[in-house]
């Protein structure tokens, strides 16, 4: 009897030390205990620096990302039995480097061998120039690219400019069907999160300097509302399970086996 209260007192501490100090594999930790600290102060959308910590957190937890403190957000900063689920097909994991677009909650997914490499925030398409959905490959890469003005409609704005709303940098996608339509970066940070854009993908200045540096030209970019990238085998939630109890309940059924 001496070991068996051994060893269920042993297998409690490992449950506890797993909870408490492996909250979640998909969560970042500096943008969640960053954003609980912007919360408790008294969180401020106006502050750019606050508002990409909670964009960049949603997106990190799957959420739908659009820079409000809402209740699924609340759950997933004070939830400890969180699980951010990313199910994804073979296609996926048999290639180093992939892109996944959710149209849905505006979220850029970088797999690496079908594994969540990181997620961030974008901004897409508004109604009149929606964002497509559809299977593209990065075809080029630019540093400080030339803004054109949309084929004369607005004043073209050179490469590095600060008003220039590309931003910095430029990862073409394939123009087999659709031309022009590409990740970049942005002249207006406070548009990310929402639906904006002339079709393009924007992200944080920041986020796509990083991006760029990694991601290879050929790599894949699938983007698609949730419905489209379902068909495609992709899946992107967020989900909450009663683990201690469960834990404790197989413990108990191992500890009278043994007796």
């Amino acid at each position: 009897m001496a070991r068996i209260r051994n060893f269920f007192s042993i297998g409690i501490m490992v449950i506890l030390i797993i909870l408490f100090t492996g909250i979640s594999y998909g969560e970042t930790a500096d943008n969640g205990s960053l954003l609980r600290e912007y919360v408790s102060s008294g969180y401020r959308e106006d502050i750019l620096e606050q508002r990409n910590t909670l964009l960049r957190f949603q997106a990190e937890n799957n959420l739908t990302v659009d820079g409000i403190i809402g209740d699924m957000t609340k759950k997933a900063l004070i939830e400890e039995n969180k699980k951010i689920v990313d199910i994804v097909p073979e296609e996926i994991k048999e290639k180093e480097w992939f892109i996944v677009i959710n149209k849905t909650k505006k979220i850029l997914t970088v797999y690496n061998y079908g594994q969540v490499y990181k997620k961030y925030p974008v901004a897409l398409g508004k109604d009149s120039t929606p964002t497509p959905d559809y299977k593209f490959t990065i075809i080029n890469k630019l540093i400080n690219p030339y803004w054109g003005g949309m084929g004369g409609k607005y004043k073209p704005v050179k490469g590095g400019d600060p008003n220039n709303p590309l931003g910095k940098r430029w990862l073409g996608l394939s123009t087999e069907r659709y031309r022009g339509y590409g990740i970049h970066g942005n002249s207006n940070p406070f548009s990310i999160g929402k639906y904006i854009s002339a079709g393009c993908i924007r992200m944080i200045n920041e986020d796509v300097e990083e991006l760029f540096e990694y991601i290879p030209i050929k790599t894949d970019v699938w983007i698609g509302a949730e419905e489209i990238l379902e068909e495609w085998g992709i899946k992107q939630y967020i989900e909450y399970e009663e683990k201690l109890e469960l834990c404790f309940l197989r413990l108990q059924d191992i500890s009278r086996a043994m007796i």
